[in-house]
């Protein structure tokens, strides 16, 4: 049976018409690579997909590198929180493949090599007892400051979050910040409305609990769609025939051979 679904969603997506989104390579696709790592952006890079997401910590120090986890422990084995040690703690660490913890720096100087790149810079200040406000505050600047001048004039870099804090934070300090709005529910009212209040029309939310109906009416009221998760082709291509502007994926280079495979660009 899910043979036969892929052959149909593959058929299918060969004769949509449906405008092509952009591939967002989650972590830089974290089930095909190892996530967060600059070898990771790098070979995203060079395989051809030009779109990403990473996720931005703060160090004790006031230093920036890229993970998605508070704690370490999954990515290299050693116990610690990333805004409880050093930055230099943190880069004599090595990841489970051998990889050093990217800086923001790092990163940043990687993608200003490229033009007409989407770039999901993720603020992960979710645990306020990390991030009162006061470290909130240097958080944000720091990273706009460090990120938006590197932007090259066909990329777009957008600066997301499941807290709604730094959004409203950039735009009102720095209303030419592109911000969007993650949430692990479904393209509801309410979830629409919560954007609104941050003041952006940019919405990543979860494929699974977000209906047609519901993108079809977020796309009435002039949202621009990001939806994840998307583990597998047939999530991407569901995520696909939704009608995403964005497609979140943890197999970008998988899900970039489909589309050059069935859909010539």
């Amino acid at each position: 049976m899910k043979k036969i679904v892929v052959i149909l969603l593959s058929f299918l997506f060969s004769v949509s018409l449906f405008a092509q989104p952009r591939i967002v390579s989650h972590r830089g696709g974290r089930f095909e690579v190892e996530e967060n790592t600059l070898e990771a952006f790098s070979s995203a890079l060079e395989f051809g997909l030009t779109g990403f997401e990473l996720d931005i910590h703060t160090t004790a120090d006031g230093k920036y590198v890229i993970m998605h986890d508070f704690e370490v422990k999954r990515m290299t084995g050693t116990e610690g929180t990333i805004e409880k040690m050093t930055f230099d703690e943190l880069r004599k660490l090595r990841t489970l493949k051998g990889h050093r913890i990217p800086s923001l720096e790092e990163v940043v100087a990687l993608f200003a090599k490229y033009d007409g790149l989407y770039v999901e810079f993720e603020l992960k200040t979710t645990k306020k007892d990390l991030y009162p406000r006061e470290v909130l505050v240097k958080y944000l600047e720091d990273v706009y400051s460090m990120v938006q001048p590197s932007k090259r004039p066909n990329s777009t870099y957008i600066f997301s979050s499941f807290d709604t804090r730094p959004l409203a934070y950039l735009t009102e300090r720095h209303p030419e910040a592109k911000v969007m709005y993650i949430t692990s529910e479904g393209m509801s009212d309410k979830t629409r409305a919560i954007a609104a209040t941050c003041g952006t029309n940019r919405i990543a939310c979860h494929r699974a609990k977000t209906t047609f109906a519901e993108m079809q009416q977020a796309h009435k009221e002039g949202f621009i769609v990001n939806l994840w998760p998307n583990g597998t082709m047939e999530e991407f291509m569901l995520s696909y025939f939704l009608g995403a502007d964005l497609i979140c994926t943890d197999i970008p280079r998988q899900a970039l051979e489909k589309r050059k495979n069935y859909l010539p660009l």
